[in-house]
């Protein structure tokens, strides 16, 4: 395999390649000796390269650079889309000089060996754990938990942003900002002004306070006490002599003021909640080149983290004092106990929501009051609750995945239940309720997951269809050719065709074709529902036609069809996007190429369970990327960065 260490060399020696390939075609001589590779890299020089090299970058790709970037798997979607484009002869474009079938062929069996089927055995690479700062949801998680509050103190708090993961427990999205300062800084006092008051004990629902003095003489003793102890949960790990030291200096300062007591506590545990030990989350690197794993007390944070968006437990900090908790049995009992815990409903309010897409509704996705009085924030906040709670009772009761499309129960309450054209659910209070129309069975049938796959009062087909192939299969389709155009005027405005009809006549151009192939069926399956997910019969005075057929053949009719399609013919392509986010999500990082060994681990444990969701927590727990790290490469991150950077 060639491994060139620059862009410049490798155009050097291609440059040399293509002369001694082009004098071979000319006298007429036979090509023989050259490497597939080296082959393959002459057909992307002489076809590839001129439009997408480190100059042009046309559509912002730059195949140059990635090519450099050894094994290609690191950029593993840009050589999808390569693989697409060039097996559908959108690559080069017609207006280019093309590449014989044979060229072609050679090219396609290349990129096949080194992308699809990219042998991972010899990867082993955990990664690292990056720093990064307590996103909003786990820095009001961890107060509730260490303080024993019940406050929102985030509220005003700016947005935290999803990353390219997904989620917005990614660390190249979460910043500290000044404004974010200043917020911490009113959020730490009001919580520390509840949690210690002037006068009394305080908040007996907090552990960190076990010791509160009887009397003057006890002071010093316990303020030592209560600040090492305190540390110990607020830092999720036994702290430095040298950490207590100045804590208690801040102690010491207050009371030689002549400030109370409770008033030199509030201040030292101010302090300690605005420390960088507190809000961020980070592990200890260890002087070493090799993987090694992470300490036991660093493991509980990332099993309290990840199941609870919290600080680890009681139990979670015994278990790290012991060195027990890594013990694969000691895991797999703790998942199991946390998952029963009501602090794992993050699972469905966060994971689920942001994987799904539906923590937008009402945020990103709302609508005027005004036109839409029936649209309240009430019913947004229902429709949420819904899609939150079905998926972590999916978890909590051990369920297989293929319940997330076609259970039968879900949860709603009287407003959500009279959207739905439910009878007899009466109360605020979301409780389980069994449907009775099949319409409605599973996520396809939930409003939150239907409203924001829509556009503003109009439903959105190709929204829907590429939300189900991305974010629900991971199989995106390939980003449209940059002269795939928009709908031709004239179709558009032609009153005498429905919008499928319109996109129909679309899609036949070959530049289209290769995305709304895929797409369109899965979108026009969803069609009942309107922009809003209530179910309807006709648009615009006309019947719905709901029925499709996929580039495979299989037909299928409306939400009952698809949701056949999703748990046979695509439940692979299911089980391995929910590994693939649960990972992320449990690392706190997008993946990697070098993160696949674990998930095809992951996924023959799930798929033999009949992919029953524990199991899937379970094995996520227990892999290898959650268990093990890796020193950040700086110099592997410098050649990433000239693939990112420049397209």
């Amino acid at each position: 395999m060639l491994r060139f260490g620059d862009i410049a060399l490798i155009r050097q020696i291609l440059q040399l390649y293509i002369r001694w390939f082009a004098l071979a075609l000319i006298i007429n001589v036979p090509v023989k000796g050259l490497s597939a590779e080296t082959e393959a890299l002459v057909l992307m020089e002489n076809y590839c390269l001129d439009c997408h090299n480190r100059d042009t970058q046309k559509g912002e790709v730059n195949l140059e650079a990635a090519l450099v970037a050894r094994p290609l798997v690191k950029n593993l979607d840009l050589w999808k889309t390569v693989i697409s484009r060039v097996e559908n002869g959108d690559m080069p474009p017609k207006k280019k000089g093309q590449p014989t079938s044979l060229e072609k062929k050679t090219l396609l069996t290349w990129l096949d060996r080194e992308v699809i089927r990219f042998d991972y055995s010899a990867v082993d690479d955990p990664g690292y754990e990056p720093v990064r700062r307590l996103t909003h949801i786990e820095f009001s998680n961890t107060l509730r938990d260490l303080l024993g509050l019940n406050m929102n103190l985030v509220e005003d708090f700016p947005i935290d942003l999803s990353g390219k993961s997904g989620f917005d427990n990614s660390a190249n999205t979460l910043f500290l900002q000044p404004i974010l300062m200043e917020r911490y800084l009113g959020a730490v006092d009001k919580a520390v002004e509840a949690t210690v008051p002037l006068k009394g004990w305080p908040n007996e629902k907090s552990s960190v306070f076990t010791f509160w003095p009887s009397a003057k003489d006890d002071e010093l003793g316990a303020a030592v006490k209560i600040i090492d102890h305190f540390l110990s949960r607020a830092f999720r790990r036994p702290p430095m002599m040298r950490e207590v030291r100045d804590v208690l200096s801040i102690y010491d300062r207050s009371r030689d003021t002549g400030e109370s007591f409770a008033v030199g506590i509030r201040r030292a545990l101010g302090a300690v909640l605005v420390s960088p030990a507190f809000l961020l989350k980070s592990e200890r690197a260890k002087e070493t080149d090799e993987p090694y794993r992470v300490d036991q007390y660093e493991l509980a944070s990332r099993l309290s983290y990840f199941i609870w968006a919290s600080m680890p437990d009681e139990e979670l900090f015994r278990l790290a004092s012991e060195k027990r908790l890594a013990s694969q049995e000691v895991l797999e009992k703790q998942v199991t106990r946390m998952l029963v815990d009501p602090k794992s409903n993050t699972l469905g309010n966060v994971f689920a929501a942001q994987w799904l897409g539906f923590d937008a509704l009402g945020v990103r996705v709302r609508l005027d009051p005004i036109d839409n009085p029936w649209c309240t924030d009430t019913l947004m906040g229902a429709m949420k609750k819904e899609s939150a709670m079905g998926f972590t009772s999916l978890i909590r009761e051990n369920k297989p995945l293929t319940e997330l499309i076609q259970s039968k129960t879900t949860y709603v309450n009287e407003e959500l239940a009279k959207f739905y054209k439910m009878k007899g659910v009466k109360g605020d209070h979301m409780r389980r309720v069994v449907h009775t129309d099949k319409r409605r069975y599973g996520l396809f049938g939930q409003a939150s997951v239907l409203a924001v796959t829509s556009t503003p009062h109009r439903t959105s087909p190709i929204r829907r269809g590429e939300w189900i192939l991305d974010s629900l299969l991971g199989t995106p389709p390939p980003p449209p050719p940059s002269d795939a155009g928009e709908l031709d005027e004239g179709i558009e405005e032609n009153r005498k065709l429905t919008f499928r009809q319109k996109l129909e006549m679309h899609s036949k151009d070959p530049r289209c074709n290769s995305c709304h192939r895929e797409m369109d069926p899965l979108g026009f399956s969803l069609e009942n529902y309107d922009w809003f997910g209530r179910w309807r019969t006709k648009s615009r005075g006309r019947s719905i036609d709901s029925k499709g057929r996929l580039p495979s053949g299989t037909e299928f009719d409306g939400p009952i069809g698809l949701r056949d399609v999703i748990t046979g013919e695509k439940l692979d392509d299911l089980a391995r996007q929910v590994t693939r986010k649960m990972l992320s999500y449990a690392l706190g990082r997008q993946l990697e190429y070098y993160d696949e060994p674990a998930i095809q681990k992951i996924l023959v444990v799930f798929k033999k369970d009949n992919y029953r969701m524990q199991t899937l927590l379970r094995e996520v727990c227990a892999s290898y990327p959650f268990n093990f790290r890796k020193n950040r490469d700086i110099t592997e991150d410098n050649k990433n960065k000239t693939v990112v950077n420049d397209g």
